[in-house]
């Protein structure tokens, strides 16, 4: 290196002005003016790849527009995240459903092992808008049905398939549940005691017979509970309490099987239940918003599946909730939680979207579990402390708060394990639009709908 002053000769330099410089520093012309925006794409770190490259594509970085691609499972084999688990929060209309049935069903389908199983809440023509995806992959919705008794797909409870996914204590905390979701909260002592003690002779008085117990042969026994050898020799003020608490319970899971789940409950499973290779759908959406039908079918399918993969493991399977505070809150969120160990080992990912994080218990089995996800979408919120929730809770940037509340439709903020989230704009193709389109029907004519589905078919 030579300073201009003693260059080689034959080079005309420019006059040497000011503190003598190096030859390769010397500016030659002016600079272009520019924005920090857009020096932002100097920084390889920004724009290298968002994602992980084994992923199922989720969409494109709203910053460089490279693709970005995540799979609960594949980082969770790469130790990218614990947890295989998945949470969407957004309002209404923000873009959830869209995510969901694209990024954790249709596209993993197309892998090798994977499958889904979807709680099927919002209705479409007349049915669950994932019957005619479960059709063209050739199964069957189970539709859930109050109105239809005969029609209605039937789960036992106590169906030796729930027994095997997570054993009889297991299968007590979902009678728990199921006795609790009667809307007259949670079971004192003695009727927590006087459930066990019937289901204990239940499974006894059951063993080896050719026939499975259905839950009217619980509520039997519970009158003669009394006389079970855990409540012999306590003082005749204990037994009458025992007597009360049994006869509590059962009047509570009969209320419930005569009047909310009339039909969904009351027998052996139906034969048609029957676990598919690629997708299984439960279609609740003919069932009530309140009440407690939701939320058991919900917690029923899920121990259900539990069982069936302890005899059919190899698979990846993605449990999807697109109305997860149904699943996730109350006596259901319970035995949810208390299977989160056993979901891993089976190779399921609980996909569960809600609306609004407020509105969930801040000491709930719901917040714990959402807190416990690896992965989170971000979509829209549009009250302060919904958003004040989403930066604390999931270790945001502060900077991010902001534009929590300006996504537009489609634009997620992903947040997988401990990396710095990344703005994701969601991206569909032409066929996807058609299948996410979930308020078609308020938007077009059924008519024009088809002729629309003609041409895009065509094209």
């Amino acid at each position: 290196m030579t300073d201009i002053d003693t260059a080689e000769p034959g080079i005309d330099w420019p006059a040497p002005r000011g503190p003598k410089v190096k030859d390769f520093l010397a500016v030659r012309r002016e600079g272009a003016p520019t924005t920090t925006r857009q020096a932002e794409v100097l920084n390889t770190a920004i724009i290298g790849s968002p994602g992980d490259e084994r992923g199922v594509v989720n969409g494109s970085d709203y910053l460089s527009g490279a693709m970005v691609a995540h799979d609960p499972f594949t980082a969770y084999e790469g130790n990218r995240i614990t947890s295989p688990n998945v949470c969407l929060l957004g309002v209404v209309g923000s873009g959830k459903s869209s995510c969901i049935k694209t990024v954790y069903v249709e596209r993993p389908l197309m892998l090798r092992k994977r499958r889904a199983v979807v709680l099927d809440k919002k209705m479409r023509n007349g049915e669950g808008e994932y019957a005619e995806l479960t059709r063209k992959l050739g199964a069957e919705p189970f539709r859930f049905d109050p109105d239809d008794p005969r029609g209605s797909t039937c789960m036992n409870i106590l169906d030796p398939v729930i027994l095997r996914g997570g054993g009889p204590a297991a299968a007590l905390g979902l009678l728990v549940a199921f006795a609790e979701l009667s809307g007259d909260g949670a079971l004192s002592t003695l009727e927590h005691g006087a459930l066990r003690a019937a289901h204990r002779k239940l499974l006894a008085d059951f063993e080896g017979r050719e026939r499975v117990p259905v839950i009217e042969d619980l509520l039997a026994l519970l009158p003669e509970i009394v006389n079970a050898p855990v409540f012999q020799g306590r003082r005749p003020a204990t037994m009458d309490a025992v007597d009360a608490a049994s006869l509590d319970v059962q009047l509570r899971m009969q209320r419930l099987l005569a009047d909310d789940l009339a039909g969904m409950f009351d027998g052996e499973t139906s034969k048609h239940v029957r676990l598919h290779p690629k997708l299984t759908t439960f279609d609740i959406s003919a069932l009530p918003e309140d009440g407690p039908a939701t939320a058991l079918v919900m917690v029923v399918a899920n121990s259900w599946l539990m069982g069936m993969l302890t005899h059919d493991r190899g698979w990846r399977t993605n449990f999807i909730a697109e109305e997860g505070w149904h699943l996730l809150s109350g006596p259901g969120g319970k035995v949810i939680r208390s299977k989160s160990k056993l979901s891993r080992g089976l190779g399921v990912s609980i996909v569960a979207a809600i609306h609004h994080i407020t509105d969930i218990p801040p000491d709930s089995d719901a917040i714990a579990m959402i807190k416990e996800a690896q992965t989170i979408h971000l979509f829209r919120q549009e009250h302060e402390g919904d958003i004040a929730d989403c930066v604390r809770y999931f270790n945001l940037e502060r900077s991010n708060a902001a534009a929590l509340g300006s996504l537009a439709q489609g634009e997620y903020l992903l947040k997988v394990g401990t990396h710095k989230e990344i703005r994701v704009k969601h991206v569909r193709t032409a066929r996807e639009i058609g299948f996410t389109e979930t308020d078609a029907a308020m938007l077009l004519p059924p008519a024009l709908d088809n002729e629309q589905d003609a041409r895009d078919e065509s094209a």
